[in-house]
């Protein structure tokens, strides 16, 4: 190694030297000498191929090479293939159209087309469906479950059928114990009087609540063939209560009275006429309707000024007892059963008739019964709700794991689903301390007593100081952070004018019961959302990015070795698989209309196998290579009959917002609609040196099996779509299991229905142990913010200066330079701001969560570690605090 100089000047030295003793009589050292000139020209030529040399020295190093042909085929040496990148996918729903004379079921086939709607900058994307998928009009919109079979709850109200049912405030209530819904004849039963009544229209019910608890002949959770409930439509009085007094009638020196006057002058009449063994009592007048029909019991009920009773009512009939100076018609009831309510034991029929027939002036007597029917009851108890208060009379959110729908008898295991709804909306107490933070601003907001706030993601998470923190949205449409202490929120139901939200998911099991089917989900629903405004689509299949292309290669000739043809658009899908590099080729290539097989080389290909290889050119054009007879089958020779199909687009460019792909490019008969509920998911761009170098040990670290919880991590970092990813063991229940937390690249998050996530775990049950328990969760980007006052040498532009000082945290702090579970140090932060040219000092004066509020300088954030359910945390500097790097003057 040398340059012009020393290599000329060593030779000159040469010629003196013994070993060359013919050259030792040249003495002329002139340039013009042909000796002379020959050296001076050989230096020359060594200056310029060791010049290149060392260029070429550092690439043949993995570590040192910069032109990344030269890392990839390194990395080959040692069975590494660099990654071609993988396409997005997303889950669309379809929605059919409901016209007359639209078919009520439609075949989406695979490969059906779906464009997206491009944001500023961005170009359009082609999804295409992975499966065939047989569409339902009855699977367009499946409503939530928001009733519940009627049953008697400990509150002092129920719902009925209908919203004209004539039910008034003071209206007496009976409660009659049944069997089958067949009220027992012989009770027990409890009366009471109506409170409130309120109508929901809307669902064509109503709530009647009442003065008292129910005895504890009626316990909740007796449902609607346990319970009779009656309402009285007429109120009445005992014969003779409008009697007049016998004081106004017997006049002085009268010694003969009528029938039923007291002895005494000045008393009353004595209501004495019931007799033992009759059951029946006169009203005060005549009553129409009062008589039992088959399968139609009548009920009365008595209030007198002791007690309280309720009768079964047998029979009914005209009557005229001509007593106490009264002539009028009256109904006579006929009496089969009777309860004294307020009685300590249990009191004959007979007496009870007696006592209340005694007791006429002061007895209410309530009639002409109807029976109510029993409702459906709105869903109100959400029976996984940690705590939070709820409206009064508000639906059960619609999270977590699990939807319930009417209908959906056909949805199976594994099938996708779209979720939208209104989300519910969060009521911050009056006296409560709370803060707001907008998510791209540093400053909190201080919140008012009473605020409402759109629930924007749930569950919320514990801050710093444990309090918990709200993804949340201003009804404005301002996202951001809501912290507030537990106790002070109330949840309440959404808006008419709240903007729909939607997610995807899918299905593991299924449960039906009746009309309704319980979907058990794989994941947890990211939002809490209105019960009353959920709808789901069943209509819905996995896709992919990438458009399928068919392609005339060229023409056979068998008298060629290594023929090669290269595809003429670009790039080539690979789409997610449970392969070991968690990728699979979209490229089929058919001969002579016989399909023929890509292996990865073709050494261990026999002469008469059909395969070939593919390798990508400096262009990024891929291109085809057939075997040379021995290594491989030659093409037959032919005219055009080598064609393609493949589907071109790949990568980050497909990871499209929810709800851009909206325009179906394949329109099958019946199709009115199709969108992605969710944002797509898994997209990664092909690997570059730099992903190269740092991969390239990890297929010999795994040797293509797992066995080490290493080897866990190791190859989920060689999956396709994964940039980050951290394995941990944990237990499930008593069995100890891997937990692994992935990252996507560019920072992505996964769901658990994400095609990545369910390929990796297939693969690492196949190319490990089946028996471990592995669970697969994406990691938890968790945004801090930074304040600091920067001090900027005089000779140095200062807002150049803190441009840069922005510039090296974000490059430091950003997601492809940190890791899983590594937290954001104080120290550090001041060494990247220090370390930037022009900087003399700094002053760190905040550092802080996302969300939380600013206090005291740590000495570092602490990220969580995998801890299942949840992912492994990640510390992101927030772009959100850029104008926070001031000037220290």
């Amino acid at each position: 190694m040398g340059r012009y100089a020393t290599f000329n000047a060593s030779m000159l030295a040469c010629l003196l030297e013994s070993a060359y003793t013919p050259m030792s009589l040249l003495r002329t050292r002139d340039p013009s000498d042909y000796t002379i000139a020959l050296i001076d020209s050989y230096a020359i030529v060594l200056d310029i191929l060791t010049f290149y040399q060392e260029r070429f020295a550092n690439e043949a190093y993995l570590r040192t090479a910069i032109n990344q042909r030269s890392v990839f085929e390194l990395s080959r040496l040692i069975g590494y293939v660099p990654s071609p990148g993988v396409a997005a996918t997303d889950v669309l729903a379809f929605t059919l159209s409901d016209a007359p004379g639209s078919p009520d079921n439609v075949l989406i086939p695979a490969g059906t087309r779906v464009q997206s709607v491009p944001g500023p900058g961005q170009t359009p994307q082609v999804f295409e469906t992975s499966s065939d998928l047989v569409t339902q009009i009855g699977l367009n919109a499946l409503p939530a479950q928001t009733f519940v079979a009627w049953q008697l709850t400990a509150d002092n109200s129920t719902w009925v059928v209908g919203t004209v049912n004539n039910i008034n405030i003071g209206d007496t209530l009976l409660f009659v114990k049944a069997t089958n819904s067949v009220p027992d004849t012989t009770g027990p039963g409890d009366v009471h009087i109506v409170t409130a009544v309120t109508l929901d229209s809307a669902n064509g019910i109503t709530r009647i609540t009442w003065n008292s608890a129910l005895s504890s002949s009626f316990a909740p959770g007796m449902t609607a063939d346990q319970v009779c409930l009656y309402v009285f439509r007429k109120k009445a009085a005992l014969y003779g209560a409008q009697a007049l007094n016998p004081a106004t009638l017997v006049a002085g020196g009268v010694g003969s009275m009528i029938g039923g006057a007291p002895v005494t002058q000045g008393d009353d009449w004595s209501f004495a006429s019931y007799q033992d063994g009759t059951y029946q009592l006169n009203l005060d007048a005549s009553y129409t309707g009062l008589t039992p029909a088959a399968n139609t019991p009548q009920w009365a009920v008595f209030i007198g000024s002791q007690s309280t009773a309720f009768f079964a009512v047998t029979g009914a009939e005209e009557s005229n007892p001509n007593l106490y100076t009264l002539t009028t018609k009256t109904t006579r009831l006929t009496f089969g059963f009777g309860e004294v309510l307020t009685a300590g034991a249990s009191v004959s029929l007979d007496n009870a008739l007696s006592a209340f027939e005694a007791d006429t002036r002061n007895v209410t007597v309530y009639v002409q019964s109807v029976q109510l029917q029993l409702a459906n009851m709105p869903q109100v108890q959400w029976s996984s709700n940690p705590g939070y208060a709820m409206q009064d009379g508000m639906l059960a959110p619609v999270g977590g794991t699990e939807v319930a729908v009417i209908g959906g008898q056909q949805i199976v295991a594994g099938q996708p689903l779209s979720v939208s709804g209104k989300r519910v909306r969060l009521q911050v107490l009056p006296g409560a301390n709370a803060s707001f933070a907008p998510a791209g601003s540093s400053a909190s907001l201080g919140v008012t007593d009473n605020q409402v706030f759109l629930v924007g993601g749930y569950p919320p998470v514990a801050s710093a100081n444990g309090a918990p923190v709200w993804s949340v949205v201003t009804l404005s449409g301002l996202a951001g952070y809501l912290q507030v202490e537990d106790g002070s929120v109330r949840l309440l139901p959404s808006d008419k004018n709240d903007a729909v939200a939607s997610e995807a998911s899918a299905v593991t099991t299924p449960s039906v019961l009746g009309d309704m089917t319980t979907l058990n989900l794989d994941g947890m629903l990211a939002r809490l959302y209105d019960a009353g405004t959920v709808s789901v689509n069943a209509n819905a299949v996995n896709s992919s990015n990438g458009e399928t292309v068919q392609e005339l290669l060229g023409s056979g000739d068998a008298s060629q070795v290594a023929l090669t043809f290269t595809l003429k658009q670009l790039p080539l899908t690979y789409v997610s698989s449970t392969s070991t590099n968690g990728t699979q080729s979209t490229l089929q290539i058919w001969v002579n209309n016989l399909q023929w097989h890509e292996v990865p080389n073709l050494l261990s290909a026999g002469p008469a196998d059909r395969v070939f290889v593919t390798r990508v050119n400096s262009a990024g054009y891929t291109v085809v290579q057939f075997g040379d007879g021995t290594n491989g089958a030659r093409t037959p020779t032919g005219q055009m009959n080598i064609r393609a199909v493949y589907r071109k687009g790949i990568g980050a460019a497909g990871m499209v917002a929810a709800g851009q792909l909206s325009q179906p490019l394949d329109r099958p008969q019946g199709l009115k609609s199709a969108t992605n509920s969710s944002a797509a998911a898994g997209g990664a761009d092909p690997a570059t040196a730099d992903d190269a170098r740092a991969r390239a040990p990890l297929p010999t670290l795994t040797i293509g099996r797992i066995v080490s919880l290493e080897d866990y991590q190791n190859y989920a970092l060689n999956f396709g779509g994964i940039a980050r990813a951290v394995a941990s063991w944990t237990y499930f229940n008593r069995t100890r299991g891997v937990f692994l937390t992935i990252a996507g690249a560019n920072g992505a998050t996964f769901q658990p229905t994400d095609t990545v996530i369910v390929n990796l775990i297939e693969s690492l049950h196949r190319y490990g142990n089946k028996y471990v328990q592995l669970q697969v969760a994406s990691y938890d980007p968790v945004p801090f913010q930074i304040a600091a006052n920067v001090l900027v040498d005089g000779d140095h532009d200062s807002t150049l200066v803190r441009a840069q000082v922005w510039q090296n945290l974000v490059n430091a702090l950003s997601f492809d330079a940190r890791l899983l579970g590594q937290n954001a140090a104080a120290g550090d932060i001041i060494e990247i701001v220090q370390s930037t040219p022009g900087v003399v000092a700094m002053q760190l004066k905040a550092l802080f969560l996302t969300g939380s509020s600013p206090g005291a300088v740590p000495g570092q954030l602490c990220a969580a570690g995998a801890s299942p359910p949840r992912g492994a945390q990640m510390l992101l500097l927030d772009p959100a605090c850029q104008n926070a790097i001031g000037a220290w003057s």
